[in-house]
């Protein structure tokens, strides 16, 4: 660590008003302390049509690393002045790197996702729901441990560019017993509860079924009441929240933290009563 100094390190989150709920600065500044060196993890709101000028901004104000969030991932890609080959290959960013003349752009919500809830042997299916940046790293995280993928959503024709893009196969949300039951279920949108899914999917699971939906912080859901009903198991986004925070820091800062610092820190968020967006 020789060289830092003390406040060497600035960090923050791009996103909509979500960003002023996050555990992220919590968790960043946790494993800054960890590793004996200090600084800042602001929340950054910022408007889509502003995303430009805001990353010059950053950019000027010597940001070490920044992180993006929803509704941003894709729509930053434009901005960016390199995309890692994995990022590219998903067509989502959520982590950006100084770079000359602005930010470059990289995806850890892949590998966080594959490392947090990825054990199952090869050649499983899995079923998908949602078509933005988040199911993008998803489905790449699937299919690179070598799971057949099936993509739906509550349009089914984002979900075929999407399953096309990434050779697997969309099926819309009225045909999914067809082709179940389903080892793996991922809900990739933003969406929990039954009010916001609008049909909520009923897709049959196999038995032992693993059930994740991304989000957190939303108790008795459509994707739990899923899971309990068949007997399978629930997992919600704190670990791949936490697995996706520890290698975007890792890249940030040139470091190999491990993952207890960005768990401890969630687990105290949760502790205090910190509500997440809905």
């Amino acid at each position: 660590m020789a060289g830092l100094n003390d406040n060497s390190f600035l960090f923050g989150l791009l996103g909509d008003a979500r960003v002023f709920k996050s555990p992220s600065a919590m968790m960043h500044v946790n494993a800054l302390s960890r590793v004996g060196l200090t600084g800042h993890y602001l929340p950054l709101k910022v408007e889509a049509k502003s995303l430009k000028a805001a990353l010059a901004k950053l950019s000027a104000l010597e940001f070490k690393g920044l992180n993006v969030t929803a509704p941003h991932k894709q729509a930053v890609m434009p901005h960016l002045m390199a995309i890692s080959p994995d990022a590219q290959a998903i067509g989502a960013v959520n982590t950006l790197l100084p770079a000359p003349g602005g930010f470059a752009g990289h995806n850890t919500d892949s590998p966080g996702f594959a490392a947090a809830y990825l054990s199952q042997p090869p050649g499983q299916t899995a079923l998908v729901y949602g078509a933005g940046g988040a199911a993008r790293a998803v489905i790449q995280a699937l299919k690179a441990n070598g799971l057949r993928v099936f993509v739906t959503a509550r349009s089914l024709e984002p979900a075929q560019r999407l399953a096309q893009e990434f050779g697997q196969k969309a099926i819309g949300v009225n045909d999914l017993a067809a082709h179940g039951p389903y080892p793996i279920l991922v809900n990739a949108s933003s969406a929990s509860y039954e009010a916001d899914l609008n049909p909520a999917p009923q897709p049959p699971l196999s038995p032992g079924a693993l059930v994740v939906d991304i989000n957190y912080g939303r108790p008795f859901n459509h994707w739990e009441r899923l899971a309990t009903d068949a007997g399978a198991r629930f997992e919600d986004g704190l670990a791949m929240l936490a697995n996706q925070a520890r290698l975007s820091f890792n890249l940030w800062t040139n470091t190999n933290v491990d993952l207890s610092p960005f768990t401890e820190a969630l687990s105290v968020y949760l502790k205090e009563g910190l509500k997440p967006a809905v």
